[in-house]
């Protein structure tokens, strides 16, 4: 995978894209967006709070808070059902972590192997919603496992260029 590198003109162009696009909702906009995506008020506001993170880059200040949450749910929007599972999983560990004397110790162990099947079969699901095949056999847990991680690490890689090309403005 090559890296894809911007000249600064070019990062300046995406970062004033990105961000026009976050200025345009305003943060009573954005919170009723998070609510009518059907988040509980509790998490809604906390991402509200992220929001509002700006960094001054250049001679302008940026959203960041909201470039990052919309490029979040912007993947979670396109692999919904493998969010889903990885928050089933998630949860299964909390509520095993319940459990007396014994439920720290197997937390760590059940979230991440809830994590990993609820991530695998929302992945499945999601391939099964748009139509792509798919195979159900242990043999295709490998491809299912790399496309996961290629969808994730784009999502990290988008987020880290724009943190990136944000400090390359601020340099140039």
């Amino acid at each position: 995978m090559a890296a894809n590198v911007l000249t600064p003109a070019q990062a300046n162009l995406e970062l004033a894209i990105l961000n026009a696009e976050s200025e345009s909702m305003s943060s009573s906009d954005f919170y009723a967006w998070l609510k009518d995506l059907g988040l509980p008020d509790e998490v809604a506001i906390r991402l509200e709070g992220v929001a509002e993170i700006t960094a001054e880059v250049g001679k302008r200040v940026v959203n960041v808070g909201k470039m990052v949450l919309m490029k979040i749910i912007e993947f979670v929007k396109a692999h919904p059902n493998m969010a889903i599972g990885i928050a089933i999983g998630a949860a299964l560990g909390a509520l095993v972590n319940t459990v007396p004397l014994i439920g720290p110790l197997l937390a760590p162990i059940a979230t991440m192997l809830g994590v990993a099947v609820g991530a695998l079969a929302g992945h499945r699901l999601d391939k099964a919603a748009i139509g792509r095949s798919q195979n159900s056999g242990i043999l295709t847990i490998g491809q299912d496992v790399i496309e996961i991680a290629t969808a994730f690490f784009k999502l990290l890689i988008d987020i880290f260029n724009l943190a990136l090309n944000g400090a390359r403005i601020q340099g140039a």
